[in-house]
């Protein structure tokens, strides 16, 4: 980076500055740590973009986001290849842990992340400003202590996203939009899940009793259900008040799950999630393209056959709410778990950074 351009960043923002500056050093040291810093970096200032426009974005992850900015004629066509070049690198060396992330390629992610940063100073700091063209980073002679200058790069990082404008659907204080009783008991309902969809499998105890429900449309929506459970089994014949109460118990913990969702969301924006109740794994493409055979499943065999037998042959083709499966045949529960457990072991292997 020229002394220029050091100059100008430090004049919009010391942080951003500080931030630049150690990148650079980071390319010849880690290129995959550089590359998923870098796109961090592009992100929030997509999102501090988004924050100065007005532009509501609570619940778009960094590419719809980049969609919109583009549909709105907020970023140009250029600008739009470098952020998309950036997020797509960054998300490579992210998850991609099968390959080792090469200088060259970091070195190309940062001249692209310069179009970025010169984009963002011409048109939010000042149209006066003359950006330096961009100048290749080298090496210092000196070499770097490799932990020292990451774990630096990562505090300084964690403070120039600090100071941003705090996106409206990060997850601070959840809203309340209504409490559900049964009897003397309650759960307070977050907003965001005023209108979520009840799907019967995620109440495995209560299943058969909201599916009955959804029958008579008194269940299929969290909006749907009254305020006080205690009576709702007279809405269906052959149950009993036993199942209003194991109901609350489920929509209690599904409220939690929910909950504990949505911090997952935003913290592993623009990732896809494969969840179980409220456990995850991140999709990559590695664990995406593992079948589904004993081999690679063992002890579950049964499971494996059913679920071949509905066209299930990869793991890229499960639906992201895994508690689905459950209604197929040789699917239940604790062989459902067993093999979430075997999808953690194996996304952690594909997910680790090589640093």
């Amino acid at each position: 980076m020229s002394q220029k351009l050091q100059e100008i960043l430090s004049e919009i923002n010391l942080s951003l500055a500080e931030l630049t500056q150690e990148i650079e050093k980071l390319i010849f040291v880690s290129p995959r740590a550089a590359m998923q810093t870098t796109r961090t970096m592009a992100e929030t200032l997509v999102r501090q973009v988004a924050q100065l426009e007005g532009l509501e974005h609570s619940e778009l992850n960094f590419g719809e986001l980049q969609m919109k900015l583009k549909n709105e004629g907020i970023i140009t066509p250029t600008t739009d290849n470098a952020i998309h070049f950036v997020r797509r690198q960054g998300n490579t060396a992210s998850h991609d842990g099968t390959r080792k992330m090469l200088i060259r390629e970091a070195l190309t992610c940062w001249e692209y992340q310069h179009l970025i940063l010169t984009w963002f100073i011409e048109t939010y700091a000042s149209p006066d400003i003359e950006v330096p063209e961009y100048i290749e980073p080298v090496p210092e002679k000196s070499a770097a202590d490799r932990e020292y200058l990451i774990d630096h790069i990562e505090a300084l990082m964690q403070t120039f996203v600090q100071k941003q404008p705090m996106p409206e659907n990060v997850v601070t204080e959840q809203k309340v939009s209504r409490r559900i009783y049964y009897k003397d008991q309650f759960v307070e309902i977050p907003d965001f899940l005023r209108d979520a969809f009840l799907l019967p499998q995620r109440f495995p105890k209560s299943t058969t009793f909201l599916i009955r429900l959804n029958g008579e449309q008194q269940a299929r929506i969290m909006s749907e259900l009254p305020y006080q459970l205690e009576g709702m089994h007279q809405h269906v014949k052959r149950f009993k008040e036993a199942n209003d109460q194991c109901f609350f118990e489920e929509l209690r913990l599904f409220v939690e799950e929910e909950q504990k969702r949505k911090i997952v969301m935003e913290r592993y924006r623009g990732e896809v999630l494969l969840f179980y109740k409220s456990d995850f794994v991140i999709l990559t493409e590695a664990l995406g393209n593992v079948a589904l055979t004993k081999d690679n499943f063992p002890g579950q065999t049964s499971l494996l056959n059913s679920l071949q037998e509905q066209g299930f042959l990869h793991v890229k083709d499960f639906p992201k709410e895994l508690v689905l499966l459950g209604k197929y045949r040789n699917v239940g529960e604790t062989a459902l778990a067993n093999l979430f457990n075997q999808l953690k072991v194996k996304g952690m292997e594909f997910t680790k950074v090589e640093i």
